[in-house]
């Protein structure tokens, strides 16, 4: 066998195997790449989603405040709940929302969370 030949036979498979080794190297460092840069994007979905989720829960809060501020100054006898719970309570309840329909939800409410209260009591609160 003639020596340049076989210098060049040796030069190309040297080549074939370099290539080949890079190309895998790029294959795996693309596949890692993508499955920590998915996690951490997950994350960050989460984390905003809780954000806003909390974002909605304090703007309910506001809002359950406000009517029973209303509520009080039309009747001083009805003792005001404090609104940190309204909060946590909106706040769970719009996390199961990520869970369920809207519609198994307010099921749910209706159900187990709402206490039911006397036809004079309703009455008052239609008035207001």
């Amino acid at each position: 066998m003639d020596v340049e030949l076989f210098k060049a036979w040796l030069a190309f498979w040297q080549a074939l195997i370099t290539a080949g080794g890079t190309i895998i190297a790029a294959v795996i460092i693309g596949m890692f790449g993508g499955l920590i840069t998915r996690k951490y994007s997950r994350e960050k979905d989460r984390q905003d989603k809780d954000g806003q989720w909390q974002a909605h829960a304090i703007e309910l809060a506001k809002l359950d405040l406000e009517r029973k501020l209303k509520r009080f100054a039309a009747d001083s006898s009805i003792p005001l709940r404090p609104s940190v719970l309204d909060f946590l309570a909106n706040y769970r309840d719009l996390l199961e929302l990520d869970k369920v329909s809207p519609r198994a939800l307010y099921l749910n409410i209706v159900e187990n969370r709402v206490t039911q209260i006397g036809e004079e009591k309703v009455k008052q609160e239609e008035n207001l």
